[in-house]
């Protein structure tokens, strides 16, 4: 319990709990709320790695917990939650588990191939894509609800589904974001938010 004594550490839980609302609320029919929550996880998965690296004092024990929670963290957010959210907009038809499971699967391969290996040495870069990079793909995916509506929309959803789990364990290299990157990467993930918001009070 003294690993909870970490701003890092609480902000890395706090994005757990937002996927597990992002869940229920999926599971609910809620979908613009659950969008806004996995936004919620997505910003607090962005923001846990720089608060650790400011926290003055922290051990190395205590950035292998951090970064081993972090990972945790992340099956639940891209390898659950986004699942969970396909199937609700499935009304949890079987035909769409394959594409619920693959989320998951690709999301655990890709969590324990970057444990493994971390950054690509030569390039600094991910290989394949991040997590939160999936996340932010699969909200802007949901905001063709309504635009699209009905089979057309589910049938696209399942199939960009399938493309991020794909591209999460292809061999693509991602540069990592780091300083000035951080603020675009956040001003879209509010815009999201706020679009979803809007379809929310709409």
């Amino acid at each position: 319990m003294s690993y909870l004594v970490d701003a890092a550490n609480l902000l890395t839980l706090t994005g757990i709990a937002a996927s597990i609302l992002a869940i229920t609320l999926a599971v609910r029919g809620e979908h613009a709320g659950a969008a806004i929550s996995l936004i919620g996880a997505f910003v607090l998965d962005v923001v846990d790695g720089p608060v650790a690296k400011r926290t003055s004092g922290r051990t190395i024990e205590q950035g292998q917990f951090g970064a081993n929670l972090d990972s945790l963290a992340d099956m639940v957010s891209a390898g659950v939650a986004l699942g969970v959210v396909t199937l609700s907009y499935g009304h949890f038809r079987l035909v769409y588990v394959p594409v619920a499971v693959l989320l998951a699967v690709a999301t655990a391969l890709r969590l324990s191939y970057f444990n493994v290996h971390g950054l690509d040495e030569s390039s600094g870069a991910y290989t394949g894509l991040p997590t939160d990079l999936a996340i932010i793909g699969f909200v802007a995916l949901m905001l063709l609800d309504g635009p699209m509506g009905g089979v057309a929309f589910r049938v696209t959803l399942s199939a960009g589904g399938v493309v991020l789990a794909l591209l999460m364990v292809s061999p693509l290299r991602i540069p990592k974001l780091t300083g000035p990157w951080y603020v675009p990467l956040l001003l879209v993930a509010v815009m999201l938010a706020v679009a979803h918001a809007a379809r929310l009070i709409g």
